[in-house]
């Protein structure tokens, strides 16, 4: 007897495949219709913002170090030392009580800000020295103080009175970037200690360009007694302003070599060319072009020229 063999159907699986195949189609079309109709929804009814009113200033952060007249301050004795006004810094006078050492009085030699304190470069950290080549400055040591009741010998140097009144001076490096350059040249570089001080004015003393740099001599206009604590500093100057309206920076975009913004004139969208720069804060600060309470669209990047509808 002959076994019979299982029967397997034919000729069903290309109907299948054909089917899934359909129905795959029909979804990537749906998808791709359903995302068109959004995205010319989008640039119809597009998002926009208004211009507004800005000024800018640009800052410089530049770091080098502090020069200024001192004298040295030395054990009479050997002994315990003490300071009966406190290791400072403080402002003396001439003839004031520094420190006792070994039961001698040790009095202030000349009028000026007091520290019970050295870093080794006294009568060393010098204009001669630090100003010429393009190098990077060197890095002044921490202040070692003395302390109240420290044994000392005769002769150690135990503080140091850094002379008043006199200018306190600025070495240092700084971008050439804003109108730093022309400020140097013209002697109106503004400075100031910290983002919430005052400016003021520096004059110049000598500067040069170095590459990207310039390298600066400057005369400071302050000299609080804490800044005997480190020859090492950092001042923000102020290398000019900029004013001109803020945008979204989504709404500025290159468009065929050419930056520009989608301006809206009633319900029409035209491409114009602007000139300004980024700030920071996801915001362009535009100087040309755009005026203020001119409407932008916000996504240049999927704008386009012609009527838009705002409601």
């Amino acid at each position: 007897m002959r076994e019979k063999k299982e029967q397997r159907p034919e000729g069903k699986l290309g109907p299948k495949i054909i089917y899934c195949a359909s129905v795959a189609a029909i979804v990537v079309l749906w998808a791709v219709a359903f995302r068109s109709y959004f995205e010319q929804y989008d640039s119809a009814h597009p998002e926009v913002a208004w211009a507004l009113p800005w000024v800018q200033v640009d800052t410089i952060m530049a770091s080098g170090v502090y020069l200024w007249n001192e004298t040295e301050v030395k054990a009479p004795a050997s002994g315990t030392v003490s300071f009966p006004s406190g290791t400072g810094p403080l402002r003396v006078a001439k003839g004031a009580l520094l420190a006792r050492v070994g039961g001698k009085d040790v009095r202030a030699g000349q009028e000026g800000y007091f520290l019970a304190g050295s870093d080794g470069m006294e009568g060393k950290w010098r204009y001669p020295t630090l100003w010429p080549g393009h190098d990077e400055l060197p890095s002044a040591a921490a202040v070692t103080m003395t302390k109240e009741g420290q044994n000392v010998k005769d002769g150690t140097v135990i503080g140091k009175i850094v002379l008043q009144p006199q200018d306190l001076r600025f070495i240092g490096y700084a971008d050439l970037t804003g109108n730093l350059e022309e400020d140097l040249a013209s002697n109106r570089v503004m400075v100031k200690m910290d983002v919430l001080d005052t400016p003021s004015h520096a004059p110049v003393r000598v500067y040069e360009r170095v590459g990207h740099r310039a390298k600066m001599y400057l005369t400071v206009p302050w000299f609080p007694p804490d800044v005997a604590l480190s020859r090492n500093c950092e001042m923000i100057i102020e290398a000019g302003t900029s004013t001109g309206v803020t945008v979204p920076e989504s709404s500025v975009i290159l468009k065929g070599g050419v930056r520009g913004a989608f301006v809206l004139k009633g319900s029409e969208a035209a491409f114009a060319k602007v000139e300004g720069r980024s700030i920071g804060g996801n915001r362009f600060l535009v100087t040309s072009g755009v005026k203020l309470g001119d409407a932008v669209i916000v996504n240049a990047s999927s704008a386009r020229e012609g009527r838009v509808r705002l409601w």
